[in-house]
Parts: C-alpha cells; sequence; structure tokens
C-alpha cells in the first residue's frame, strides 16, 4: 500500500499555491533496490536532481517539483515519498520552533520500541489508513493502572476508573494500602494497547476511550478476586465498553481450591469468570483474554480463556514462534484454545517506576491487549460487526487459519486482512489540511471488492448555506486492494474561519454502501475553519512550548539529590536548549543542547550551585519560556 508520507505529496499536490516549484523530498527505495535495477538513473530520467543518498536509511533527497514527483511516485522501487522537514510557523505559537532532523520512519507515526511488535500483526498498515480506535470504547480490567503522569500515558481518553478492592476511584497505589508493585502490571499492559509517545511507544488503539477497572490483588490468589472481575466487567458494560482486554485468569487458589482441567472445569460453564465473559459476549462485548502462562503441557489453560466465543490470546515471539510459557488447549470440552496468537516475548511497554522509562515484557498478559487493540480496530472500522465476527475477523485471517491447533491456534493474528474481512472500510479519522480559506478532507477507503468512484461523496452542513456535497477524487490508488480503493479528497470552501463544519463521507463498492462515520447522517464528523490535522493524534501532542515547575522547589540539596524539570515540545519535535541563570544573568548550566521529538521531557538538576535565586530558560529558534527556581542549602 502507499505509505502515509505521501500524504504529503498530495497536500502539496492539491495545495501547489502553498508550494514552491522546486522543494526537496526525501524518496526511500525497496529494500531490493539497486540489485539490477537502475534506480538512480530512472530517477534522474524522470526529472530528479539527486543531493543526498542515504545507504542507512535506503533512501534518497531530491529536488523535484509537483511534476516529477508524481512520475517518481509511481517507480517500483520507490517505497515511500516524505518532505525533507522543516518547521512551519504555527499561529498557537508566538514563533517557529528551530527546525529538526529528517525522519527515517516509514510511517507516518514514530513507533519507537514498539515497532516491531506492532509490525508483526500489520498495525501500521491500518493505521495509515486512518483507523486508529476512533469511536470505541475499551475495558481494561487489571491490578491497578499508573497512567496519570507516565509521558506515554497521560494524554490518552480515559473516561473512568474503579477500584473494586477499595470501592474507590483511584485504579494507582493507594499508600498504606498497596504494595510497591500493584499497579506496575496494569500500567504494562495498559500503554501497550494505548500508549502515545511519538519515538517510544504508540499502542494499536491509542485513539480510544477507556475505562479502567483495578480487580486483582498483588500477593495472593484468593476467590474475592475472581468476583472483582466479575464485578469489573458488568462495570464496565454498563459504561458502554465495547471491548474488554483481561490479562487476568484463574485456576487454582491459595487454599487448594480452584479449578483443575483433569476435573474437566476448563468446559466453559463452570468458572464464574467464564461464565461472565460468555454473558459480556451476549451482550455485545469483545472479550480478549489470556491464555496463562502455565506452559506446553495439553489443557494448560487458565479461565475464563476457556470460554466459547470470546478470543483467548496466546503469545508468540517476533519470529511468530509460539512461546514455551504460553498455555495450551483444549478446553475439556475439546474446542481448540487459544483463539489467536500476538507477541508476548520482549513487548515494549511503559515502566512504572518514572514518567518517561519503558521496559521489556514476557507473558501472554501482554499478547492480549494488543490482540484487543487490533479488535479495537476491526470494530473502529466496522461498529456494527458482533463479538462472533470480531473474533472470526482475527481468527480467519491469522496465520494459521488453514490448520488450527492447541498450541497457536488460529495463528498470528494480521490487522491489515481483518479489518477487511466483512467488507470495505472508510478512515474512522479523516485528516484535514488548511490553506488559502479551504479546507482540503482526505480519507482512505479500502475494498477487496471494486469500489464506484463516482459514489465516494464528502457531504457537509454550511454554517450559512446548509447541506451540501460534492464528489471526492482518488488521488492516491491503494494498489494492495480492488480497483478504486485510495486516497480520495474533496474541498470545503468559504467558511470563515472559526466556523464548525460538521461532515461525513459515503461510499460503494460492488456489495455494499458505508459511511464514515457509521451511522451518518445521524453521527458526523467536525472540524473548526482554520485548523489542519494531519496526524490524527494531535490532541494527544503538546499545542505549545510548555516549561513546567522544577519539582521539588524549593530544592534543598542536603535533602533531596535532585530537582526534576519537565518540558514539552511541539509538533515536530526541534532544535532546543535548556539553560540555567542565575541572579545577575550569567549562565551557569546547560542541561538541555539538541533535538528533541515532540512530547514531553524531563531533566534532573543536581550539583553544587549556592543557595540563591535562579532562571532557566527553555528556547527554540526565537521562541522562548523562563521560571524562577529557589535553591537553599
Amino acid at each position: 500500500m502507499r505509505k502515509f508520507s505521501l500524504l504529503f505529496v498530495v497536500l502539496f499536490a492539491l495545495s501547489a499555491a502553498h508550494v514552491s516549484a522546486q522543494q526537496r523530498h526525501w524518496v526511500h527505495l525497496t529494500d531490493d533496490a539497486g540489485q539490477g535495477s537502475d534506480w538512480r538513473g530512472r530517477l534522474e530520467d524522470a526529472g530528479a536532481d539527486i543531493a543526498v543518498h542515504s545507504r542507512w536509511l535506503n533512501a534518497v533527497s531530491v529536488s523535484a517539483d509537483i511534476d516529477v514527483l508524481e512520475r517518481i511516485a509511481v517507480l517500483p522501487f520507490v517505497r515511500a515519498i516524505e518532505p525533507v522537514r522543516t518547521w512551519q510557523r504555527a499561529e498557537r505559537l508566538p514563533a517557529p520552533l528551530a527546525s529538526q532532523p529528517e525522519r527515517s520512519s516509514p510511517y507516518g507515526l514514530d513507533y519507537g520500541g514498539a515497532l516491531e511488535q506492532v509490525e508483526l500483526i500489520r498495525v501500521p498498515q491500518v493505521h495509515e489508513l486512518w483507523i486508529d480506535g476512533t469511536g470505541i470504547t475499551v475495558g481494561m480490567l487489571d491490578n491497578g493502572f499508573r497512567w496519570r503522569t507516565h509521558e506515554a500515558m497521560s494524554g490518552i481518553n480515559v473516561r473512568d476508573e474503579y477500584d473494586f478492592i477499595f470501592d474507590d476511584t483511584l485504579t494507582q497505589n493507594e499508600d498504606g494500602k498497596d504494595s510497591w508493585s500493584q499497579d506496575a502490571h496494569g500500567t504494562v499492559t495498559f500503554s501497550t494497547i494505548a500508549g502515545f509517545k511519538q519515538g517510544m511507544l504508540i499502542g494499536p488503539a491509542f485513539n480510544a476511550e477507556f475505562y479502567l477497572a483495578k480487580t486483582e490483588r498483588n500477593g495472593s490468589e484468593t476467590q474475592i478476586e475472581e468476583d472483582y472481575w466479575v464485578a469489573g466487567i458488568e462495570w464496565l458494560a454498563a459504561q458502554g465498553a465495547t471491548i474488554v482486554s483481561a490479562s487476568l485468569g484463574y485456576s487454582t487458589w491459595d487454599d487448594g481450591t480452584g479449578y483443575r482441567y483433569e476435573n474437566g472445569d476448563f468446559d466453559g460453564r463452570t468458572a464464574v469468570t467464564t461464565r461472565a465473559a460468555v454473558e459480556a459476549m451476549r451482550r455485545g462485548i469483545v472479550v480478549v483474554t489470556a491464555m496463562g502462562n502455565e506452559g506446553s503441557s495439553r489443557g494448560s489453560l487458565i479461565a475464563p480463556a476457556d470460554a466459547d466465543s470470546i478470543i483467548a490470546v496466546g503469545a508468540v515471539d517476533f519470529n511468530g514462534d509460539v512461546a514455551g510459557f504460553s498455555s495450551r488447549g483444549p478446553t475439556n470440552d475439546l474446542r481448540i484454545k487459544p483463539d489467536i496468537c500476538a507477541p508476548g516475548v520482549s513487548v515494549y511497554c511503559a515502566n512504572k517506576n518514572a514518567d518517561d522509562t519503558y521496559e521489556r515484557n514476557n507473558g501472554t498478559s501482554m499478547a492480549t491487549p494488543l490482540a484487543a487493540g487490533v479488535a479495537a480496530l476491526v470494530r473502529s472500522a466496522r461498529p456494527e460487526l458482533t463479538p462472533v465476527q470480531v473474533r472470526d475477523a482475527l481468527r480467519l485471517t491469522a496465520d494459521n487459519a488453514d490448520a488450527p491447533d492447541n498450541a497457536s491456534g488460529w495463528g498470528v493474528i494480521n490487522a491489515w486482512d481483518a479489518i477487511l474481512f466483512h467488507g470495505m472500510v472508510i478512515s474512522t479519522n479523516p485528516k484535514l489540511f488548511y490553506g488559502g480559506g479551504e479546507t482540503i478532507v482526505m480519507a482512505w477507503v479500502a475494498s477487496m471488492s471494486p469500489v464506484l468512484e463516482s459514489n465516494v461523496r464528502l457531504h457537509w452542513v454550511h454554517p450559512t448555506d446548509g447541506a451540501q456535497e460534492a464528489p471526492m477524487q482518488l488521488v492516491s490508488p491503494l494498489t494492495v486492494a480492488a480497483d478504486g480503493s485510495g486516497l480520495y479528497s474533496a474541498t470545503i470552501g468559504g467558511v470563515p474561519e472559526g466556523n464548525e463544519v460538521r461532515f461525513h463521507i459515503a461510499a460503494s463498492d460492488s456489495r455494499e454502501s458505508r459511511t464514515s462515520p457509521y451511522g451518518a447522517p445521524t453521527a458526523t464528523h467536525s472540524f473548526t475553519a482554520g485548523e489542519s490535522r494531519t496526524l490524527g493524534a494531535e490532541h494527544l501532542l503538546p499545542a505549545s512550548l510548555t516549561l513546567h515547575q522544577n519539582y521539588p522547589n524549593p530544592y534543598l540539596p542536603a535533602e533531596n539529590a535532585l530537582t526534576t524539570i519537565r518540558f514539552e515540545v511541539p509538533m515536530p519535535g526541534g532544535q532546543v536548549r535548556l539553560d540555567v541563570f542565575d541572579a545577575l544573568g550569567r549562565r551557569v548550566r546547560t542541561l538541555v543542547e539538541g533535538f528533541r521529538g515532540v512530547g514531553s521531557h524531563s531533566v534532573d538538576l543536581t550539583g553544587t550551585l549556592p543557595s540563591g535565586i535562579y532562571y532557566y530558560t527553555l528556547s527554540s529558534g526565537d521562541s522562548q519560556v523562563m521560571r524562577r527556581m529557589l535553591i537553599l542549602r
């Protein structure tokens, strides 16, 4: 498929008045470029002026106008095209940030350490269709969640949380009540499905809404926890969750009782969590749960993984091989389990130790939120699907679907194939580009059946002229799908800046008609004239260059080893400098100097500065912010 970065070419082509005739772009080559292919000569024949060849990036920097870029884009050895980036002035900032270095990511989002785990299950390709969990509500069941301050989770849309152990609304550790590790497990699982930190960690369903339920007490396995699990899933259902991710399970309790395979208890009808999971499915909730880490023995699964019609998840490594610890089926009534597998070895996730730290973890607990994230993408693309239809989309497109077994089930999931399994999809998070008093609206339409180009239309309500509609033009075909699939665009003009515009997109293929959002025209997308949304995650990113008060302040070196300064850099990142000055304006420390990506950052101040008042300034380009701190010895 065409990469997200081709969007920028389309933007410039559609708004040529805002682009100079010659502009530098990176042309990313396929892995086999250069093997019998005269790519350099063919680029030059197309009219490109080659400036730099980067072997590390497998890309060349070229100067080319729009016509040349369009000729380059269709060459067989060209994988993607993106502009050599420079910071453009943002109206929300008083001045621009300094320019940032070129990105090497082949995708529009930079997944950082999480890239390998999401690539294995083809999540980035779905994100590049601008399907990211928008419109879906996900519930999490775990032992606690430290999410409010971590840089990868603090911007996530958490609608509510509940602690079923202490009957309150705080799911992170509570002083005097919880052990230190209590909220560690939920933190890593939540960050795996929902985290968003450019260049560090991006989960499959980062644009979904979330409810968090703390139902597990560390240090013991007692049957009351199973009740908490049931109470938790019922609460999640009442909140409107349509996906539940549960990296918990039950077999033998501390008191010697519990569920045992040899007793026939894993039959889909015995464990209360199993029964609750089945009921949740009957109520329209897709339940995704861990198989367990009990090893490769026959029947080593745990409840509620034995439930029928839910999705039980096994773990594989990055080679796609089933992990030795991953529990096996079958159920006692001889149904195949697991249903599917996802990465569960060395999965990259947030670490609760500090607000900017990360770690890698193993377990079906890690595979489960990745699989639940893919289920959320499927339901985001087609909200009308039943839980069984979502399960079938995941199972029947996995890599072992032709010969399912009790080690890997139907195999490693494939998010791309799963979202198209039941038919056509349209971007659930369309992109907007404002320029010259007009808003370009863009969306992908993808299907395995031919798309009727003339039926792809944009509908909107003008604030004074009422209902409007216009055909959308196919500007970038999607070659891995049926004819007519691709990126479509249309322009809305004549709306004064600051006015809200509500819109939806309609499309048809040879089998069906659909809208984005689902349920239009009752349901609609909206934007404010004058804004652009080219990433789809702008609400998760800082809006301006921001400098926070150091903590602790005053800084008492005798009592605290350090004081921490946090700062935020807006899109797309830039060269920044953080200096400390004394009361006379003399620079006494430079804490940061260099490029920092979009998002939150922190730095610690330690050392032997004498007592006094100090000022610290964060600058980028001609933007600068300042704060004051006090050091007392």
